[in-house]
């Protein structure tokens, strides 16, 4: 009974992480696509500009102050410090493998968007309703927050026993990350594609630590 009960977890685990590779590769395969559609002002490009250029009629006073109040906390400074809280509370707990796994996605995730800023080198929209600067592909603050908000889930929706809350839990983290991502476009400050890049990037880079992690983890446990 319990041999049988071990293969059906193996299996179910198997299958988890076969749907996880299936991720990694898809967003990494449309990462490249979107990039080449960028670098070669393809269809993509076309799309921007429209956005780009309807968005501003969307601009009032109120709704204005809450893109920006909702762009701020996925701002390089908050996720930093919200990030270090996290890694606090993990080493507390002594979940080290949880606590490695979060250190390598946001510095990993800023070292591949700087990168692929550098080398892409886009041009941001030059009607922002805010000052930025820097390269506009991919955003980072799209990369960073999917990042930081799907770890949230990765680690504690198990946590939460009540369906209702691990549902909301969930779906609040997912309407945080994607909140942020429109609320960068909406302000004029990224391209459409600059935002789906960085969702892509971070997602592609989330999911390849996952399967490094527990490659690690399997070949730890046999020896």
């Amino acid at each position: 009974m319990s041999q049988k009960f071990i293969s059906k977890k193996k299996n179910i685990l198997l299958k988890k992480y076969l749907y996880v590779l299936a991720i990694n590769i898809s967003s990494l395969y449309l990462f490249f696509k979107i990039t080449e559609n960028v670098v070669e002002n393809g269809l993509v490009t076309k799309l921007d500009m429209l956005i780009n250029g309807k968005i501003v009629l969307l601009w009032d006073s109120l709704q204005n102050k809450i893109m920006i109040f909702i762009t701020n906390i996925g701002s390089q400074n908050n996720l930093l410090i919200l990030s270090l809280i996290l890694f606090g509370v993990l080493v507390y707990k002594k979940k080290w493998h949880y606590s490695l796994l979060l250190l390598f996605s946001m510095i990993g995730g800023v070292i591949l968007t700087v990168l692929t800023k550098i080398i892409i080198h886009r041009a941001r929209p030059e009607n922002a309703l805010i000052e930025v600067s820097g390269y506009s592909f991919p955003s980072g603050h799209a990369t960073m927050a999917i990042l930081f908000f799907s770890l949230l889930i990765y680690l504690f929706k198990d946590t939460l026993k009540s369906k209702t809350a691990r549902y909301s839990f969930i779906i609040g983290n997912i309407m945080l990350f994607l909140g942020i991502g429109f609320s960068r476009i909406y302000l004029n400050v990224h391209w459409l594609s600059d935002v789906i890049g960085g969702f892509l990037l971070g997602l592609f880079w989330l999911t390849l630590l996952l399967l490094i992690f527990k490659i690690i983890t399997s070949f730890s446990k046999k020896t």
